[in-house]
């Protein structure tokens, strides 16, 4: 009778962990989330050592991969976390000397969309730039430059980072991301 008692309390337990709306549920059902500022996001920031900085940022994601060479051969860290309402993948990249210098932010949920025309693209970025607005401070400046296969747009923050879209004319793709970089855009 005993066990049974015990076996009782713990499934009672277990089961108002995951109870919908109870504030355990949450916990274990968002993401975590991190503090956006014009120098990186949270122990992610522009100048530090890639390597410590990622080791601290591990409680935001912890099935994150180790530091190890991206896409374009420097070091990086990615992480899958909630910014600013947002779910996004964060990339922070370093230099030779192990230091981040550049730090990007995708929309998670919208990798590359499919849209009409290059303003619809645009207007997919301002979108995804306003939720920054309010650590980032307004964007008062918007470029645009025509290349051969794309259409490219900066939103550039007053506190320097910026948001890079771009439109491709073959395939209609939208892509789009928040930059931090050391030493200007």
């Amino acid at each position: 009778m005993r066990f049974h008692r015990r076996a009782l309390a713990a499934l009672a337990i277990a089961s108002w962990a995951v109870l919908p709306g109870s504030s355990s549920a949450q916990r274990l059902t968002r993401s975590p989330t991190a503090a956006l500022q014009s120098s990186g996001i949270g122990p992610l920031l522009l100048g530090a050592e890639l390597k410590s900085a990622a080791i601290r940022a591990r409680w935001l994601d912890p099935v994150a991969l180790p530091v190890g060479p991206g896409c374009d051969g420097r070091d990086e860290f990615a992480i899958r976390i909630e910014l600013s309402g947002e779910p996004v993948a964060a990339m922070a990249m370093a230099d030779t000397s192990g230091k981040i210098e550049e730090i990007i932010i995708e929309a998670d949920s919208l990798d590359r969309a499919r849209t009409a025309d290059a303003e619809a693209c645009l207007e997919l970025a301002k979108g995804f730039a306003s939720k920054f607005s309010a650590a980032l401070g307004p964007y008062p400046s918007v470029s645009s430059e025509q290349k051969p296969a794309t259409i490219e747009y900066r939103l550039i923050f007053a506190s320097g980072p910026s948001v890079r879209a771009r439109w491709f004319r073959g395939g209609g793709h939208c892509d789009f991301a928040l930059y931090i970089v050391r030493g200007g855009d």
